[in-house]
């Protein structure tokens, strides 16, 4: 199957344990995503390999379910969250290390085209759909290491 990577580098003011806690605070991301809404950790409490991330994303009287996958949970050093459709498949690993002003973290996503129809969009607009993802993936980034400054 075609894969589509993304790789993003941010710094932080920010200490790598607040940035942990930015992306496992998942009921605070509202806060500083705008879009996003009633978001939640399944089990509740519980933030590990195999718990469930699923929130609410799009307008206030259409919102849509969506969740993360929590696969790989190294505190405070390293997540991967997944998510699928039909279409695709998506997974983002996030590597926190330490730097001399805070924290560097580094973003590796990748969305695999599991549907001919998708295959045949990416052929066409690949470049376009990428830097789409590419800018949402950074603000979504960006808004959660604005969260951990704020921790």
């Amino acid at each position: 199957m075609p894969t589509y990577p993304i790789i993003a580098d941010f710094r932080t003011a920010a200490a790598p344990q607040a940035v942990w806690d930015a992306f496992v605070q998942v009921q605070r991301w509202p806060e500083v995503l705008p879009a996003v809404g009633n978001a939640q950790i399944e089990p509740p409490g519980l933030f590990e390999a195999g718990a469930l991330i699923r929130f609410l994303i799009g307008p206030q009287s259409a919102p849509v379910t969506q969740f993360y996958r929590v696969t790989e949970c190294e505190p405070p050093r390293r997540l991967v969250l997944e998510s699928d459709t039909e279409s695709w498949r998506g997974r983002t690993e996030y590597t926190i290390e330490p730097d001399t002003t805070g924290t560097h973290l580094i973003v590796r996503s990748t969305m695999e085209v599991l549907s001919p129809l998708l295959r045949l969009q990416m052929f066409v607009v690949g470049r376009t759909m990428t830097k789409q993802r590419e800018d949402a993936l950074r603000e979504r980034t960006q808004a959660l290491l604005t969260l951990a400054e704020k921790l």
